[in-house]
C-alpha cells in the first residue's frame, strides 16, 4: 500500500560534499517499509559530472548511517538524467536521502529533484 509520494529534494547542489534532504522529511521517510526514489537532473556543470544517491537512516536522529548507494557515480553530462531506484526495508525510524556530485575537474553543480514514494508491506 502506498503511504506517500513527495518531492523531498528540489535544489541546486554545488560542490562534492554530500547534501541531504531537509529535516522536515526525516519522519516521513522513516514511515515506509520500502522506498522508491525517482531522481531527475536537468542542469549540470563541471568536467564529466557524476551523481551518487543513497538512503540514510537513524532511529535517534543524532547520526544518520548510509546504506549502499542507490546510484553510484552515474554520469550526468547527457541531460536530462532520470533514474528510479528502490530501497528495500526494514529501515530505521527516520530517513534522509543524500546527494553527492563528482567531477574530474572543476566544481560540479546540478539541479536535482528527488521524489520519494513510500510503501508499507
Amino acid at each position: 500500500m502506498r503511504l506517500f509520494n513527495e518531492l523531498v529534494i528540489d535544489q541546486y547542489v554545488r560542490g562534492t560534499a554530500e547534501v541531504v534532504s531537509p529535516p522536515q522529511w526525516n519522519e516521513l521517510l522513516g514511515r515506509a517499509d520500502d522506498l522508491v526514489y525517482e531522481v531527475e537532473v536537468e542542469e549540470s556543470t563541471g568536467t564529466s559530472p557524476t551523481i551518487t544517491i543513497r538512503h540514510l537512516q537513524s532511529n535517534s536522529g543524532k547520526k544518520f548511517v548510509g546504506l549502499a548507494n542507490l546510484i553510484n557515480a552515474a554520469a550526468i553530462d547527457n541531460l536530462p538524467f532520470r533514474d528510479i531506484k528502490t530501497q528495500a526495508g526494514p529501515l530505521g525510524g527516520l530517513g534522509q536521502v543524500g546527494v553527492q556530485l563528482g567531477a574530474s575537474s572543476g566544481t560540479p553543480t546540478a539541479r536535482v529533484r528527488i521524489w520519494a514514494c513510500g510503501r508499507a508491506k
